[in-house]
């Protein structure tokens, strides 16, 4: 199995779990199930254009960011808060978008890599991430973190972007320095992201199983 056989495998397989689980997904599951999904759809129109003809893809990297980001805000924002939809959220998202504006119309091209406000993003992931667990510690409420499906969740995206924070601050400094090192930077990008999506596939499963 090549290594494009082994990340569409990892890519369908917490789309495909999610999908036949949904039903049984609280409003957290399900907000973050909306972040698998346009991510799995991400992938697919990427993959097609690229076949097309169309070498930079830069563009639905930004895209990306801009409409999962706000996803991760409402899907903590729901755990911490006990509600997707709160001053924090709105104004972390309304931030957030707007930088993105700036930095797309004076900054960086469309066609570079967003390294800026990705850096951001990942910072601020990372922060709710270790905010969440804080919580979980501090409240003691859950019994049995093992089969908790948002600990498996929020421990997939914690490993996913401390794991590729240097692969985000660099990524267009590693492009000018060396193509071969920049491809083996993509190599151990993709072997976080597979990591991710597996926890991310158990986080779905225990979701569905425990409802």
């Amino acid at each position: 199995m090549s290594l494009t056989d082994f990340l569409w495998v990892s890519i369908l397989l917490p789309f495909t779990t999610g999908l036949f689980y949904f039903k049984r997904f609280d409003t957290s599951i399900k907000l973050f199930y909306l972040y698998v999904l346009y991510g799995t759809v991400n992938e697919v129109v990427t993959f097609v254009v690229r076949h097309l003809g169309l070498n930079n893809t830069m563009p639905f990297i930004h895209l990306y960011q801009m409409v999962t980001f706000p996803i991760l805000v409402l899907f903590y924002s729901n755990l911490i808060f006990k509600k997707a939809v709160t001053r924090f959220s709105i104004v972390l998202i309304s931030i957030f978008e707007f930088y993105n504006f700036i930095n797309l119309t004076f900054i960086q091209s469309i066609y570079e890599y967003p390294d800026i406000t990705r850096t951001i993003a990942t910072f601020v992931v990372i922060v709710l991430c270790i905010w969440y667990f804080y919580r979980v510690m501090v409240e003691a409420k859950i019994m049995s973190l093992w089969d908790e499906a948002t600990i498996w969740i929020n421990g997939a995206l914690l490993v996913y972007y401390s794991g590729n924070l240097f692969f985000t601050v660099l990524f267009n400094v590693i492009l000018e320095y060396s193509r071969e090192f920049s491809k083996l930077t993509v190599i151990s990008f993709s072997v976080i992201l597979a990591l991710f999506y597996a926890l991310v596939t158990v986080g779905f499963w225990k979701a569905g199983r425990s409802r």
